[in-house]
């Protein structure tokens, strides 16, 4: 698989995995989500449900042992945008990326040596970026 993409929040499908990436003023923080609930209609009552596992501890078993924390994105606290979510209190975005199991855990210590914990500084590279040099390190 190439690089992860970006993943329109409509195309984001029950009980797939994807990366999820928290923009805020103090920077990036990074989660592996699966999808438990993705309801898009009507537009005043949109809900997203998730459950994440932190980047530094998935693995192999995670998908039996992991994702017990639970979020929800629920139009109420957050707008809907074709690419992102925003947190209206606080206008965080939240993006979302492809997630192949084989490739992350084939350079998961690549990508968390270009961050601390699931946190990355805004002055620093985007996950984007960061994709696109462990590609071409290969």
């Amino acid at each position: 698989m190439n690089i992860p993409i970006p993943v329109p929040i409509t195309e984001l499908k029950e009980g797939e995995l994807y990366f999820e990436v928290i923009s805020s003023n103090n920077g990036y923080y990074f989660y592996v989500i699966k999808i438990k609930k993705n309801k898009l209609e009507p537009e005043s009552e949109k809900l997203l449900v998730i459950s994440y596992s932190k980047l530094e501890n998935y693995n192999i078993f995670s998908e039996i042992i992991d994702f017990n924390t639970v979020w929800n994105y629920s139009s109420v606290k957050y707008d809907f945008i074709k690419m992102q979510i925003i947190d209206k209190s606080s206008s965080d975005k939240t993006f979302f990326y492809e997630f192949d199991n084989e490739w992350f855990l084939k350079n998961k210590q690549k990508i968390l040596s270009y961050m601390n914990s699931t946190y990355l500084s805004s002055s620093e590279k985007s996950l984007q970026n960061i994709f696109q040099e462990i590609e071409m390190e290969e």
